[in-house]
């Protein structure tokens, strides 16, 4: 044995005992269990902020897109909502669990999650956090903490609001708050909207709403707004409903014609073109008599009058009518000399 020694160089007992090293590490050649693959971490929920709306903190954040190691976040199941009371100097505690498939306890726009708070009390500050989470359960990077100091906001407006129909258009008036402005919401499907659709708080208690589809029910509801510290705090409202109509009138009727046939006169005109058009209303003038010899509007483009009496002269004319009862304004009035 020492003579085997003396004939190996210290490089080749170095080389020998790296091997044995490596033979251990590696199992000498042996296959062991795969290491489990890391499942990626989600990134954290963005821009998470707060509005006063309705009386109540909505809170909102938009959902991530990407996982911490750069790859896509196709596997989100939902978010985790954590809340903090700052004031009583407690610890973040579970507010609400979202899950995405339920598609319940929140509201969507855009990329952008919506959800509300209304257990909070005047003074006191709170703070929110969101954590994302896989449909493995793997949970995502927190979010940046959003803190807010709550203020009760204003009540609802006072008194009622006015409603005026008019043709395509709505128009709105309610009694003026000193120190407050408005929002004005507007839904067409019972879906509640996040947004008003004024651009910005309104100073004066009116508001025109035009582009309207006549016939469609509309639902408004008026929201009271103060300013505090540069904050907008938007309170409860009122809501009333409108229904736009069709105010203007058909084209009048062209082409008027009336000649006595016997024991009767003849009428006739030409049609009007217009899609919204129900019929016809015939009138005739007796002296300084005025008579509506239909009683509903005739589709025809042509009247019978049986009843002529003993009068030497009648006078016709005709108004058109749509499907919302808009009559136009009368033809040209003809003369029919019935006796001679």
């Amino acid at each position: 044995m020492r003579r085997l020694r003396d004939r190996l160089s210290r490089k080749d007992i170095i080389l020998i005992l790296s091997i044995g090293i490596l033979c251990l590490v590696f199992s000498c050649g042996k296959k062991g269990n795969p290491l489990p693959k890391q499942q990626p971490v989600p990134a954290g929920a963005e821009t998470l902020s707060g509005e006063v709306k309705d009386g109540v903190l909505f809170l909102s954040f938009a959902m991530p897109i990407k996982n911490l190691d750069g790859s896509d976040a196709v596997d989100l199941a939902g978010f985790k909502i954590l809340k903090r009371c700052v004031t009583c100097e407690g610890a973040f505690e579970a507010f609400r669990e979202i899950r995405l498939e339920d598609e319940k306890g929140y509201t969507m726009a855009g990329n952008k999650i919506f959800i509300y708070d209304d257990d909070l009390y005047h003074g006191y500050t709170y703070s929110y956090m969101v954590k994302p989470f896989t449909t493995r359960g793997v949970l995502g990077e927190s979010s940046k903490i959003f803190t807010i100091r709550w203020e009760d906001p204003p009540t609802k407006p006072a008194g009622n609001v006015t409603v005026r129909e008019n043709d395509g258009r709505v128009e709105l008036s309610w009694h003026q708050e000193k120190g407050f402005f408005y929002n004005v919401y507007r839904s067409e499907n019972g879906f509640y909207q996040l947004f008003p659709i004024n651009k910005d708080p309104l100073s004066s208690p009116f508001f025109l709403d035009a582009g309207l589809k006549n016939g469609q029910k509309y639902v408004y509801e008026i929201r009271k707004v103060k300013v505090v510290e540069k904050r907008v705090l938007e309170g409860e409202g009122i809501r009333v409903e409108a229904t736009p109509k069709d105010l203007t009138p058909p084209a009048v009727p062209r082409g008027i014609k009336a000649e006595k046939r016997g024991s009767v006169v003849q009428i006739s005109w030409l049609e009007n073109k217009e899609d919204d058009m129900v019929g016809y209303n015939v009138y005739r003038v007796v002296g300084r008599l005025e008579q509506k010899l239909t009683k509903t509007p005739i589709k025809e483009t042509q009247f019978m009058d049986h009843n002529l009496g003993e009068h030497r002269f009648l006078s016709y004319y005709v108004k058109s009518v749509d499907i919302s009862g808009n009559e136009s304004e009368p033809s040209r009035e003809i003369i029919v000399i019935v006796k001679e």
